[in-house]
């Protein structure tokens, strides 16, 4: 472990001085603070649409920082060279990628609780009080981090960041979509073998959408707490899976 959290710390400091971190943590703080020009509205209205607004900030910036940041790690390593005095010393490959995993998960949860703490404030000030939701709404969406940040590392063992970037993308939006869109074409499809497809690609993309507690922060809603255990499970299961894949790519290719 000590020497999985040395890389994690070495790639943390590598993150934590890309511009795309904090252009995109900015970016989205700015869109929260644009928030206050909410005045035209009610004051019912008004509390629902910053949470609205502002978790949907919390969901894709922390996305988009886990898919800049994790799909250019391992290839930037690699095409430096600065991986070879790493991998001369007693690491193996597969510490090497989960340490790469968690210095990105941990940079972008930096940035997705700088966020949070700016929504705290938001909510205190419209609100006078904090809402009991907001933390659980924030540890679902690391959750979801981790999810994307393991998909991006797992891709980058084997492609170029660019490539990295665009198919972490899509599984995103996929996974995003999955329920309410990939779920209705596999009930559509007719023919064998393009169900066979859709529910293919339905299975192997992440149910992203579970995370999202969006909905219950804004409408109060109570999330029974065997959901919750189930979906934190899954997502736990999940990103372990897609991580395992990436360690045995990376552990066959030469670099």
């Amino acid at each position: 472990m000590t020497v999985i959290w040395t890389i994690a710390k070495m790639s943390l400091l590598e993150n934590s001085r890309k511009q795309v971190f904090h252009v995109l943590c900015l970016l989205m703080m700015a869109v929260m603070a644009s928030s206050t020009l909410l005045s035209i509205f009610t004051e019912g209205v008004q509390i629902k649409i910053l949470k609205d607004l502002c978790m949907t900030c919390l969901l894709f910036g922390g996305a988009a920082m886990a898919i800049a940041l994790g799909s250019s790690a391992i290839p930037n390593d690699v095409e430096s060279r600065t991986i070879h005095p790493l991998i001369a010393r007693p690491l193996t490959r597969a510490q090497y990628v989960l340490g790469k995993f968690i210095g990105t998960v941990v940079t972008v949860s930096l940035g997705v609780m700088a966020m949070a703490l700016a929504f705290s404030f938001l909510i205190l000030m419209y609100q006078r009080s904090l809402d009991a939701y907001l933390g659980l709404a924030v540890l679902y969406t690391l959750l979801e981090v981790a999810i994307i940040a393991a998909i991006a590392t797992t891709i980058s063992t084997f492609a170029t960041p660019a490539v990295t970037t665009v198919l972490t993308f899509l599984a995103y939006v996929g996974g995003t979509i999955k329920i309410g869109y990939l779920g209705g074409l596999i009930e559509r499809s007719q023919t064998g073998l393009t169900k066979m497809a859709y529910s293919l690609i339905y299975h192997v993309l992440p149910n992203l959408e579970c995370f999202n507690l969006k909905s219950s922060l804004v409408h109060q809603d109570a999330v029974p707490a065997a959901y919750l255990g189930q979906v934190a499970i899954y997502g736990v299961c999940y990103t372990a899976f897609v991580l395992v894949m990436g360690m045995s790519f990376f552990a066959s290719r030469e670099v």
